[in-house]
Formats: C-alpha cells, structure tokens, sequence
C-alpha cells in the first residue's frame, strides 16, 4: 500500500483546487473549458442536486453520458454526494444498460441531452480509502456484465502507480487527450482522475 495518500477522490480533487484554482482541469475539444474552481464548484452544486432529488451516501447513480465535461462533473458529483458512480458502457444495447443499472441498484442515472441537476453545494467530507467510490461493469462478452467495485484507496493506488511509472513531471502543466470512453478504466482511472490529480 502506498502511504501519504488522500483519505478519498474528493480530498484529492480539493488539493489540486488549492493548488491550481485558475488553471484548466477538464476542457471538452468543441465545448467547455473548467477551470480546477469553476470544475469542483460545478460538481458541489450538482451533488447538491443529485442530495435534492433523494440520492444518499452509498447510494448508486448510473453514468449514461459519453465522454465531456459533464461527464467529468457527474462522476465527481457522485463522490462529493457520497455516493457510488456507475458507469455505463455508451455502446450497450438498450437490454444491456437495464441489465446494468438495474443490477448495480442505480437510483438516478444521467442521461444524454437532459441538463446536469443542480442545487445547494454539497460535498460530504467523511468519505474513506475504504468507501466504495465505483461500479464498473465487464462488456459482458462471455455473459451478463458483472459489477467491479472500486474503493477510493483502489483509485488512489491506480493513480499512484501510474504517475510513478509515467515519468511525466505532474506538476500542473502536463496535458492528456482522453481518446477512449470514460466509461471504461483505462479513461477514469487511467487518464482523467490521473490529471486531475496531477494539475
């Protein structure tokens, strides 16, 4: 186990905010630019949402979005609501994505062209490495998809490795291009909560 780490992905992300308020952390090519500010601002009102419209710690919420800035807000919104993001597979057939937010226990899911909720800034500050953070699901090639529960220590420790294997500075002025869907590891884990981490 690494030591030193954030106690979850929301004191991860708070520390790059207090690092680098004004500079980008999620730019959509065509779309949004967020600063690390404006970025958590957004998913503190949406967690607020998420809060207003029933959702509880350690309740699921399914991600049906393809890859954007809202995407990026709504799988922080969850963690700041203490809740467990589901993402969902964009390539799954309408049985498919059933199958999976009704085996995940999703109580609301983000849809594709219906706006972000939004409310009262929210962020639950008593999450845990131990705290479920994730469900993500196998493409489900040889069957059913099954549900693979990631803690925020898993996610820290991924985030971790990778920086230490990269040999890039993480030092607030590395960029990545996420080409692969978020939905899938290698674009949250991987990638975006990398960056999000390293400014």
């Amino acid at each position: 186990r690494y030591q030193n780490r954030p106690r979850s992905l929301v004191e991860m992300l708070r520390l790059s905010v207090e690092k680098w308020p004004t500079q980008e952390a999620v730019v959509e090519v065509g779309g949004e630019r967020l600063t690390f500010r404006s970025f958590w601002d957004r998913a503190a009102r949406t967690a607020g949402g998420l809060r207003a419209l029933g959702i509880q710690p350690g309740d699921r919420v399914a991600i049906r979005l393809g890859n954007g800035a809202d995407w990026c807000v709504a799988f922080f919104a969850i963690q700041m609501a203490g809740a467990v993001a589901v993402p969902v597979n964009t390539r799954f057939t309408d049985s498919e994505v059933e199958y999976v937010v009704k085996d995940s226990g999703s109580k609301y899911a983000f849809l594709p062209g219906q706006p972000l909720p939004e409310g009262d800034s929210l962020v639950v500050e008593n999450l845990e490495q131990k705290d479920v953070a994730a469900i993500f699901y196998t493409s489900g090639t040889t069957g059913f998809p099954k549900g693979a529960m990631t803690t925020h220590e898993g996610f820290l420790s991924n985030i971790e490795t990778c920086r230490r294997v990269s040999l890039l500075p993480f030092e607030g002025n590395t960029r990545t291009l996420v080409s692969v869907p978020l939905f899938h590891v290698t674009g949250c884990n991987s990638q975006f909560l990398v960056a999000c981490e390293g400014g």
